[in-house]
């Protein structure tokens, strides 16, 4: 019997893409009052080439500016990590984790920069949910997905066994490696979100299952 429902977060419980358009907000704002521009011109600027590329973004924006200041840099990084987010719940999310609390243990393992996930879960108000949750960027880069350690350190804080527990995420490239290397089962959850087309690396990188919605996990967990 599953005892323990680990999730994901970004992309999984939420759409990230409402959090970096939620940054690029913040960062348009303070260009526009420091420089003068335009701040709906530099929020269609910052979404045109995040969709080029995720990497260095607000490098190649100032550069296209003509702005050339590492403080500034710095300053618009910041801004962007520790704003105060406006995301909300996917549907599915918002019904079914209040059901699910009633029945099972529930647990959250996220990357990132700490302090931006913490933002996070505190803007969706869904930290009362869940009995643990890692942020894996407090500690080492090797133990950020894919990972085994936050699976296992999951596991022994909250007394359960690995065939006991679930774990639902979004991300072929880093989600379920780690958990099904120490025998936890797996659960892929579809989203139109900003990782719907990473590949598995191979098998041992692919979900056990996949869902539509995550109104499914109880039909999953009936199978196990």
């Amino acid at each position: 019997m599953i005892s323990l429902i680990i999730f994901d977060l970004d992309d999984t419980l939420y759409p990230e893409m409402e959090f970096v358009k939620s940054g690029f907000k913040k960062i348009s704002h303070t260009i526009s009052i420091d420089f003068g521009f335009d701040e709906k011109d530099i929020f269609e600027l910052l979404l045109k080439e995040f969709s080029k590329s995720r990497k260095y973004v607000f490098n190649r924006v100032l550069s296209l500016l003509n702005i050339s200041d590492i403080d500034y840099l710095n300053k618009l990084i910041s801004i962007y990590r520790s704003h105060e987010p406006e995301i909300h719940l996917y549907e599915d999310a918002k019904n079914i984790l209040p059901r699910l609390k009633e029945n099972y243990l529930l647990g959250l393992i996220t990357d990132g920069i700490p302090i931006t996930q913490k933002l996070k879960i505190k803007a969706l108000g869904i930290e009362k949910y869940f009995e643990k949750i890692i942020y894996t960027g407090e500690k080492d880069v090797n133990y950020s997905k894919p990972s085994i350690a936050p699976f296992k350190d999951m596991l022994v804080e909250l007394n359960i066994q690995p065939d006991r527990a679930l774990y639902i995420g979004d991300n072929k490239e880093k989600d379920f490696k780690g958990p099904k290397d120490i025998g936890i089962k797996t659960i892929m959850i579809l989203r139109n979100g900003i990782y719907k087309d990473k590949i598995a690396p191979g098998l041992d990188f692919e979900p056990d299952f996949i869902i539509v919605s995550l109104y499914e996990i109880s039909g999953i967990i009936g199978k196990l």
